[in-house]
């Protein structure tokens, strides 16, 4: 093991330097104090784990979730609650990352996580530590905002102290990921054991892409949960078993769940691709996210790595192309993540309109300091999670024009349901004369023109 010592020739500048970065981290990520002379934080000295740091940065995150478990149970139920609770899932995430390497390291006894380890990228560290101190800066603020408030707005105010606390934490396990080399965890294959990992050639043939034989055609007869429309799709990869565990339908390369929303019992759709998974040990694995939440359509990119962008700015940079028309450039709305861009509401619509035909997306989002995270998602099967979702939110995947909804709307009037005056405005008149001419004819009451419907009038 190296050792974690300054190297006489760096210099006594050198020395300080780095004595004063591993004060900075310290401070900034709640690590206490860094004893004088120790350089244990930084990047260049941890090609071997500096295992003193790594032990005391365990234990503090052990403090911060008993921390939080003990505010938890303070609210009880609720979004407060809830957002408490994600912030203790990180936080022991983070700890079981951290436990896994360092057991590795000292060849200690089999965890649970397999965690391979990668290069250090201190450049991205220090990045995300900007981002950490300013973050905390605003966990300040919203506690100081919240201790001042009483009431609902007391309620209100304390839920953004624990989104923001929430988005602290996810900058603090980006900062240990980049600082210490760490991969994040993959879901073992069924049947596979953290002492006899299953390799990506193993388990979906020389190319490593889960499915990536199916796209050959060479893909078996599958799990009998497949979808047996796309059997050219390898559906023996991990992912698709972990979705089918989780309650997800398959449908080509998307998972599929559909619910009621706990607030107001409104239909609640989520659909995930997966076709950019990749078999093994990586560093991320991008998915594209297709929803609908009380009445929200969304369509997400998430990257699965930390997008260093603008503090004061909202939206990121993007770059997507579907099947071979021209790349569009956009902006999409920023995650609180910071691991992604979505489109929203009407946005979402048209983004799922555009999609609904389409076999592939090409997407790219870029960072302010011009690095690039690309994706290609293969599309088949997204008609039912498009569908869903449009029932769900009551939209038409369909393009139409006014002239279009004015026709529907005479038709609807005509046949005695009253949609108002046909002026091409698809309102809630409309949708609750659309709603009812589907429940007489025995079509899913949407409220919205979809594509079952104009069949069923008989409009191509």
């Amino acid at each position: 093991m190296r050792s974690s010592r300054i190297s006489a020739r760096r210099g006594a500048i050198t020395r300080t330097k780095g004595l004063a970065k591993g004060l900075a981290i310290g401070v900034a990520l709640g690590f206490g104090g860094v004893a004088a002379g120790s350089t244990a934080l930084l990047a260049e000295d941890v090609a071997a784990l500096p295992v003193a740091a790594v032990q005391s940065e365990m234990e503090d995150l052990g403090r911060r979730v008993a921390e939080a478990e003990a505010e938890q149970a303070r609210y009880g139920e609720g979004l407060i609650s809830t957002l408490l609770a994600a912030r203790i899932e990180t936080l022991k995430l983070t700890r079981a990352i951290l436990e896994n390497r360092l057991a590795a390291e000292q060849g200690g006894a089999t965890v649970a996580l397999r965690l391979p380890a990668a290069e250090p990228d201190e450049a991205k560290a220090e990045k995300i530590l900007a981002e950490i101190i300013a973050q905390q800066k605003i966990v300040t603020e919203a506690e100081a905002e919240a201790a001042e408030a009483g009431g609902l707005i007391g309620a209100v105010a304390q839920s953004r102290v624990q989104t923001e606390k929430l988005l602290l934490a996810n900058l603090r396990g980006n900062w240990m990921a980049a600082q210490y080399g760490l991969l994040l965890p993959i879901t073992p294959p069924e049947g596979a054991t953290a002492s006899a990992p299953q390799t990506a050639a193993a388990s979906s043939g020389a190319g490593g892409k889960a499915g990536e034989t199916g796209k050959t055609g060479e893909a078996g007869p599958g799990p009998e949960w497949a979808d047996p429309a796309h059997p050219e799709i390898d559906y023996t990869g991990s992912i698709f078993a972990q979705l089918h565990r989780e309650g997800f339908t398959i449908h080509g390369w998307w998972g599929l769940s559909q619910e009621r929303a706990e607030i107001d019992d409104s239909p609640k759709v989520f659909g995930i691709n997966v076709s950019e998974y990749k078999e093994g040990f990586q560093t991320s694995t991008p998915k594209l996210y297709i929803s609908c939440k009380e009445g929200e359509t969304s369509v997400v990119y998430d990257a699965d790595d930390y997008i260093l962008s603008d503090y004061n700015v909202n939206t990121v940079p993007v770059t997507y192309r579907i099947d071979g028309q021209d790349a569009v450039q956009d902006r999409w709305s920023k995650l609180t993540s910071s691991k992604g861009g979505g489109l929203f509401g009407a946005q979402g619509q048209r983004m799922v309109r555009q999609l609904y035909e389409a076999k592939k997306l090409f997407v790219r989002l870029e960072e302010k300091n011009g690095k690039t995270h690309d994706a290609t998602f293969h599309l088949a099967g997204g008609q039912a999670v498009f569908d869903a979702a449009a029932a769900a939110c009551g939209f038409s995947t369909l393009d139409l024009s006014l002239a279009d909804y004015r026709a529907i709307q005479t038709m609807l009037n005509s046949a005695g349901y009253d949609a108002g005056t046909p002026d091409g405005v698809w309102g809630a008149g409309s949708a609750r004369a659309m709603r009812a001419w589907q429940e007489d004819t025995g079509l899913a009451p949407t409220g919205a023109p979809d594509r079952a419907s104009l069949a069923a009038m008989g409009l191509n």
